[in-house]
């Protein structure tokens, strides 16, 4: 060492004839630091050796740099139905009037519905006058031609005019029950008559016996629109007579009338 830097002490070392000399050196200068020396070998840890205790936990750190935004998330369940807001005001005004539109197809048929109450008895209605119809008639002519209806010509009742003299023919006014009656006379050849109703013979009556009477009586009901007349089967059977001491006719008279009970567009016959 420079010896500026060197203070030499004498100090007594403890034996009788010693003196030991110390540099005091607490005042020198250091230099610059050596290089780093290499690294030493690495220790070897006896079996005795353990982990320490673990450590009181250090002081709470300052808060950290705000890190790099992340990516969205994954849709969230939906959240419950929120309150109704308010109603809106509208200031629109209605359109015009569309076309309209094609019917529909028409439905299945309902069932059947459940029979209603009866209803409350109405006020009685007013009072029709009786229907009436009636005829009689007389023969004027011996000998009628078959195939055809018989006129009895000479009318002595007939107010209705229900009653055809010129064809002889009958017409029903009404729907209802009816009596029909006739009374003839047979002369030089024999009587084959019937009564006929739309064409079809209703009674039938013969006689062969010269001024002895064929007569007859029927009930029927009749429909609007029938007709009704007397009818001599062929030329060699009508031998209807007819004079002043006899006078074969025929007449009618109604004895319970329907007039409700109408039947429309029935066939008519062309005698009518």
């Amino acid at each position: 060492f420079p010896e500026s830097f060197i203070h030499p002490l004498v100090l007594p070392c403890g034996t009788d004839s010693l003196v030991c000399i110390v540099f005091d050196i607490s005042h020198q200068v250091h230099g610059r630091p050596g290089y780093q020396g290499p690294a030493g070998e690495p220790g070897v840890c006896a079996a005795s050796c353990l982990p320490g205790s673990t450590g009181i936990p250090g002081a709470k750190g300052q808060k950290g740099d705000m890190g790099e935004i992340g990516q969205p998330g994954g849709l969230g369940i939906p959240g419950t139905k929120g309150d109704q807001g308010e109603q809106g005001v509208c200031n629109c005004k209605d359109g015009a009037k569309g076309i309209p539109g094609q019917p529909g197809i028409s439905g299945p048929k309902g069932e059947k519905g459940v029979k209603g109450e009866l209803g409350l008895t109405g006020i009685p209605g007013p009072c029709s006058p009786a229907i009436q119809s009636a005829f009689s008639a007389k023969l004027t002519n011996m000998y009628p031609a078959p195939d055809q209806p018989v006129p009895f010509t000479a009318v002595i009742y007939n107010i209705q005019f229900h009653y055809n003299p010129s064809s002889g023919v009958y017409r029903a006014h009404v729907n209802g029950t009816y009596v029909f009656s006739y009374q003839l006379v047979a002369y030089s050849k024999p009587l084959k008559v019937g009564l006929f109703l739309n064409f079809i013979p209703v009674v039938k009556s013969t006689e062969i016996v010269t001024l002895e009477t064929a007569s007859q009586q029927v009930v029927l009901h009749l429909y609007m629109g029938d007709q009704v007349w007397l009818q001599v089967k062929d030329q060699n059977n009508n031998g209807m007579y007819t004079g002043t001491d006899y006078l074969p006719c025929i007449f009618y008279t109604i004895s319970d009338a329907d007039p409700l009970k109408i039947l429309p567009n029935r066939i008519m016959s062309p005698f009518g």
